[in-house]
Formats: structure tokens, sequence, C-alpha cells
């Protein structure tokens, strides 16, 4: 008897704790349930997220550059900072982009897209200038350029082109008396004469650094000569715009020169001579 009271209570223990338990269980999965519920919900509706670093240093501009036979630009700009476009601008072109003062302080609307170098550059300063090196039978290489307003002074020469070396030539005999010589001018052999940036040039076998050297004197620019060749130039040239004339003479000369493209004049900096393809390859090669 005392063994089926036993038995009957652990019978009613087991269904109220196998009861208890299922209930628990239900209450703790409501719970998590509810817990996943109010969490995807727990931002308050209405409320502002922050803005982000990215946001919150969003470009005012976009720009792209193409670099090919022809440069081209393309840029949509929102009151954006001329500072900011220049830094751009002198990155993806691998050059100096100089603004001048009232520039500085300066924000633009704009929006262009593949248009060439010089003529986009127009639309964004009143003024502008582009550096370049040219060589024969090849791309120029923008060196620098200047965005100016319509006060700022045009920039002086050497802001962005500039020499390790320059070279002098010194012309006459020293031993003049000051007599009038019988020699015709028409026969000497090296005859350069420069108006308003065009070239007369007479050569006869005369040595390719003293015909560069007495270019750069009738145009008023330095001469740079990193080369000591004996090549000769024997050549007629008339009346031909500078930049022509001059690399027509060898494949070795660097010419710098500045182009304003408000007066659509452009103007020489600086000629240089640099050594032959050939004997580079020799010099690295020893």
């Amino acid at each position: 008897m005392i063994q089926r009271r036993v038995f009957a209570l652990s019978s009613s223990t087991l269904r109220r704790k196998v009861s208890t338990h299922s209930r628990i269980v239900f209450l703790a999965l409501l719970v998590a349930a509810s817990g996943i519920f109010l969490t995807v919900d727990a931002r308050p509706q209405g409320q502002v997220q922050p803005r982000t670093a990215n946001q919150a240093t969003k470009k005012k501009h976009r720009l792209r550059v193409t670099k090919g036979y022809i440069t081209t630009i393309s840029l949509k700009a929102d009151k954006a900072k001329m500072p900011d476009i220049a830094a751009d601008l002198g990155k993806r072109l691998g050059a100096q982009v100089i603004l001048g003062p009232s520039l500085r302080k300066k924000k633009i609307t704009v929006e262009f897209y593949d248009l060439p170098l010089e003529p986009a550059l127009q639309l964004l300063a009143p003024k502008a200038y582009v550096d370049y090196e040219v060589r024969a039978h090849g791309q120029p290489t923008v060196m620098g350029i200047f965005l100016m307003d319509q006060d700022d002074p045009d920039p002086v020469r050497n802001a962005v082109v500039q020499g390790s070396s320059e070279a002098m030539l010194i012309e006459g005999n020293t031993e003049d008396t000051g007599e009038s010589s019988e020699t015709n001018s028409e026969d000497y052999p090296l005859q350069v004469d420069a108006e308003d940036n065009r070239l007369t040039i007479k050569s006869k076998k005369q040595l390719l650094v003293v015909v560069l050297m007495t270019i750069a004197e009738a145009l008023g620019v330095p001469s740079e000569i990193k080369d000591d060749t004996r090549e000769t130039v024997d050549a007629e040239i008339q009346d031909t715009p500078f930049e022509d004339a001059i690399l027509r003479l060898s494949p070795n000369i660097r010419l710098f020169v500045r182009a304003d493209l408000n007066r659509s004049q452009r103007t020489p900096l600086r000629i240089k001579l640099v050594p032959s393809a050939k004997v580079a390859d020799s010099a690295a090669n020893q």
C-alpha cells in the first residue's frame, strides 16, 4: 500500500514538472522571438542616421582625363572649390597646376564632356596658359598649367620650366679693329634672324651646338646643352614659325614653349639639347 502511494506521488510530481518545463520552454521561445522583433525595430521611427565619413567628405566635382593622341577632359562641378579641381587635374595630368590669387577662393559650377585640353581650360578661368615640352615626332608633354583671373598678372617665364645649366655664346672677333669687313654678310656660314616668333636660319655645316645657342640668343631665351655632339647643320629655313624651324634641326632637341590660350599665341621659354638615344644607351651599358 505504501508503495502505491509513493508511485502515485512520483507520477503526479513528474506530470507537474513536465508541464512546468513546457511552460518555461514556451516562454523562453516567446521572449526570444520578441527579442528578435525588438532588435529589428528598436530604432525609433523617423530617426536620422548620422552621416558617415565618406558622406561627410563627398567631393563636389567629378573629373575624367583621357590621354591619347589628344588629351580630353570631362568635368562636372557643383560649387566646387577651384583648389580642389586644380589639385585633381594636376595629379591626373602629372603636371603643376597653378592658380592666380583671385581664383584660390573661388567656387565654380560647370559641366562638359570630352573636350580637348585647351578649350576645357578656357572654361575654368578667364585666362589660361599651358607650358609644354615639345620634340620632333612626338606628342607635346604638359609641364604646367596656369589658371588666372582677368586682373591677375601673367606668370613669369621660369615658374615651371627651369634649367640646371645655361650656355652662353659670345660672337665676334675679339681682335676686331672696327674696320668694315669686305666679306658680304650673305657669305657667312651661319645666319639666324628672328621676327615675330618666326625664324630664318641659314647654316653651312655648322655645329648644332653653335646653331642652337645662336637661335636662343636671337629669341632671347636660355639654352641648355646636355650633349657635346659634333653633329652639324646644313640647312636653309625661311620665315618659319620658331617651333617648326628649331625642331627640324635634330631629333635630340627639346623645346619648351608657353601657349597663351586667350591670345592664341605661343612663345619660346627654353631650348635644350639632350644626348642622342644611341649615346644614352651606350652610356647605360658601360
